[in-house]
């Protein structure tokens, strides 16, 4: 199997859509050995910030010399990107060789009437297994919905579980209420296990983690988010202190970073507890390193293009925050696309906070909302919006009418990302 046929595999195995249950990925994994046994896993679930915050933990413990595998999700422009070693994605070679022996063990299965692995099984048990085969010291793992039944949530034992920003998402499979949703994201923690949780949470779901980690015999570590002072945060990115730790810098922007770094910054502790080294020089150096594509990108500075896979209410109320932070007196056009299954009518309210102007589009995914439904919604809210279908028209639109000095933002879905890209680094050539 060489690169192409192992994402013409991918393509295949993703037309069995996605199946919660760990009965398949825990057989697969039997097959291969059970890599993720044999490794040191930090554990991420959580609606918004996951990517962030692992980005934070892999930047930092790879500044302390440490060889990091990090498993995300999704990608923006190839399978490879989810699965990194030391803040590279893995080599085509390397994809297509352990996807070849994850390959075998996923048809054996169904050869004998067992359930073919879903695609992110199968990418799943690809990186544990290649984590595994490159003796990584640690592998940070990013649930891809939910947690409890994820299938991520297979390793025995965790040196950390990390539980980032939880809100409304996926609730046809999570549950409609924020205590169901919460239990669900609990179901990654491990007896005896440390827990580090995101600092801003609701009431009910805080209450609802106490209870999960009381029943494993767990340590919680919550960051005060009184004791968070952010002395600056624009354009360029943000500053902060937090107690003993004074003027840490991050390229990422955003206030909502300021606090995926507290809870990175509460994983360090915590490993240190452990007796695992990382000096105060690698955290400051790791966290000004970090970078984190598709999230509040700034691809552009003058005019500000900005890109952002914002594609729930939280992450559009954080990215209409961090736009009225860091571009205070900046004008904006915006281009927004968004799947049926988010509630795109918040969503839409947030991000006409921070633009004069809409243009609504479809993303390229089944799961889209229409850019005509998104349209009506946009005009019952009163928002001034206009309509394309097609993201790269839209994008090309949005350039054409933008007034002098007006910036540009294109937002929603991380799947019509690629797109956003493609059509503005176009413009930005031009200029």
């Amino acid at each position: 199997m060489d690169y192409q046929e192992s994402i013409t595999y991918l393509k295949r195995c993703s037309a069995l859509g996605s199946k919660p249950g760990l009965d398949t990925v825990r057989e697969l994994l039997k097959r291969l050995e059970n890599p993720q046994n044999s490794l040191r896993i930090i554990h991420l679930a959580g609606t918004n910030g996951k990517g962030s915050v692992g980005c934070f933990v892999q930047s930092v413990l790879a500044e302390a010399g440490y060889r990091v595998g990090f498993f995300t999700s999704p990608f923006l422009f190839h399978h490879r990107e989810m699965i990194k070693l030391d803040g590279q994605d893995i080599s085509e070679d390397d994809f297509a060789d352990i996807m070849q022996k994850v390959a075998e063990q996923a048809d054996a299965m169904e050869q004998e009437g067992l359930l073919h692995p879903t695609e992110f099984e199968v990418m799943t048990a690809a990186a544990y297994l290649f984590f595994q085969r490159e003796n990584c010291d640690f592998a940070i793992i990013e649930a891809g919905m939910g947690g409890g039944k994820d299938a991520t949530n297979v390793m025995r034992q965790s040196e950390v579980s990390v539980l980032t920003r939880i809100d409304y998402d996926h609730i046809q499979f999570l549950g409609s209420s924020l205590a169901e949703i919460t239990r669900e994201k609990c179901g990654i923690f491990k007896e005896n296990c440390p827990i580090v949780v995101y600092p801003d949470q609701e009431t009910e779901t805080l209450l609802v983690i106490e209870k999960e980690a009381e029943k494993q015999g767990s340590f919680l570590v919550l960051p005060l988010i009184g004791s968070i002072v952010i002395e600056k945060s624009d354009a360029t990115g943000c500053v902060f202190s937090y107690g003993q730790w004074k003027h840490i810098q991050l390229s990422m922007r955003g206030r909502h970073q300021v606090y995926n770094a507290v809870t990175a910054l509460a994983v360090f502790m915590t490993l240190r507890q452990k007796g695992v080294e990382i000096s105060d020089d690698c955290i400051y150096g790791g966290f000004r390193k970090a970078k984190w594509q598709g999230r509040f990108e700034l691809i552009s500075e003058k005019p500000p293009v900005l890109l952002d896979g914002a594609h729930n209410v939280n992450g559009a109320k954080a990215f209409s925050q961090a736009v009225a932070t860091c571009f205070p007196v900046q004008s904006f056009i915006g281009v927004v696309g968004m799947l049926r299954d988010k509630d795109f009518t918040a969503s839409l309210k947030e991000f006409s906070k921070v633009c004069d102007r809409m243009i609504v589009t479809t993303v390229p995914n089944p799961r889209t909302a229409t850019a005509e439904e998104l349209l009506a919604e946009a005009q019952q809210l009163g928002i001034d919006a206009v309509i394309e279908p097609e993201p790269e028209q839209a994008v090309r639109r949005a350039f054409a009418e933008k007034k002098t000095g007006q910036g540009v933002f294109c937002v929603g879905s991380l799947y019509a990302l690629p797109t956003y890209y493609k059509a503005c680094q176009e413009y930005i050539k031009k200029e």
